[in-house]
């Protein structure tokens, strides 16, 4: 049976390989954890040490960093055609919903993702 997905749930609930990696403990579209890194190591390593920064395009809900969506093509039981989930590659966290799927994949529609 299909699911209505919402933004700001996990696409596959936090699983990778049927195994629970990422959680969301304060429930749809909040931080999903384990977070990235944010600060420097605080013991001095010997050498020079610089904040910890993330060259990324992207940051969705999730608090991930990455440079392009996964983008999942799923049946809509609501009205029974497909459409395009933008998720974050890394977790899965659903940040934008194209109905129908066409307007994701046609260029002139939907030139870039923005979300």
């Amino acid at each position: 049976m299909a699911h209505q997905y919402v933004v700001g749930e996990l696409y596959n609930g936090g699983k990778v390989n049927g195994q629970q990696v990422w959680t969301q403990p304060a429930g749809i579209g909040t931080l999903v954890y384990p977070q990235p890194q944010a600060l420097s190591p605080e013991n001095n390593m010997g050498y020079q040490q610089s904040v910890m920064s993330y060259p990324a395009l992207y940051s969705a809900g999730c608090g991930h960093f990455f440079n392009i969506y996964e983008i999942f093509e799923v049946l809509s039981p609501s009205d029974g055609h497909q459409v395009a989930l933008a998720a974050c590659p890394q977790c899965g966290f659903i940040q934008e919903i194209f109905d129908p799927a066409s307007s994701y994949w046609d260029y002139v529609e939907t030139p870039l993702v923005i979300a």
